[in-house]
């Protein structure tokens, strides 16, 4: 019986510290509560954020959406840390930041890793082409065929789209830090022949070089993603916080105004409708 006692003994004693610093472990919305701080990590991809490189200031749809949410909270921002989409989750599970600040897609790929709001608005992904390219107009299943190339970036939804609905057409792969617009300068420069994107993301290319490439119409959008800021899993203390004070956001038009600063091709953002507002 002596045996058995020094041995739960040893087992527990060596399980206490683990207990412990379990115990211990202090949540995301107990230190933003504490420090008056919210840390984020973000990616820099305009317009959702954008940082000048001459003056380092920061804006864009997310930049104005979290310093409004922080001024309603009373909260610093701090922006602690540029990320890029494959590194995001790491920050967040190792507690390098509190929130991963972009209005990205709530997306099932991250779902074991983030906790979303929800939605603040949407965007469809539709297919580009060359603007003289007109070879999908009437049947976009005309792409999943071996002689069609797609642009894509590892990881990113574009590589997605392919795999689910046109496993057949090839591929031109780019790496995951690879930035967005050259999906469309892959199209553009006949590395590919079509790829996958939403307004919000074409929106800078298509403004930069208009005319190189265009959206393929005349059918309906190939997805619809809803856009929300992202914490790291259980995290539902903070995350319903930030839900309240959004969707006071939304109902007071402060949402739409945000959008409507920075959406400079007309309706390329689908707006999440208030229930007392037009």
């Amino acid at each position: 019986m002596r045996w058995l006692i020094v041995v739960f003994a040893v087992l527990f004693g060596l399980a206490l510290p683990q207990v412990l610093q379990a115990a211990e472990k202090e949540s995301a919305f107990d230190r933003v509560m504490r420090t008056n701080t919210l840390r984020c990590g973000y990616v820099v991809i305009p317009p959702q954020f954008t940082l000048d490189p001459k003056t380092g200031q920061f804006s864009g749809i997310t930049y104005d959406i979290i310093t409004e949410v922080a001024k309603r909270l009373h909260l610093k921002v701090e922006w602690t840390e540029q990320v890029t989409f494959a590194t995001m989750a790491e920050g967040i599970q190792t507690g390098r930041y509190d929130a991963f600040c972009l209005t990205t897609y709530r997306w099932a790929p991250m779902a074991r890793v983030f906790d979303y709001t929800d939605p603040i608005f949407y965007s469809t992904v539709d297919a580009y082409v060359r603007a003289n390219d007109n070879r999908f107009d009437k049947d976009l299943k005309v792409i999943n065929d071996g002689k069609i190339t797609i642009a894509t970036i590892d990881g990113e939804g574009a590589e997605t789209i392919r795999t689910e609905d046109f496993p057949s057409a090839k591929v031109y792969s780019m790496p995951q830090d690879t930035d967005m617009s050259m999906l469309l300068e892959a199209v553009t420069t006949k590395k590919a022949d079509v790829t996958f994107a939403n307004p919000l993301m074409a929106m800078p290319y298509l403004l930069a070089r208009p005319g190189a490439v265009k959206r393929v119409e005349g059918h309906n959008p190939i997805r619809a993603y809803a856009h929300a800021l992202a914490f790291g899993k259980g995290e539902q203390k903070l995350m319903s916080t930030f839900n309240i004070v959004l969707d006071e956001m939304r109902n007071s038009g402060v949402i739409d105004q945000i959008l409507d600063k920075y959406e400079q091709i007309p309706h390329s953002l689908v707006r999440v409708k208030s229930p007392v507002r037009n």
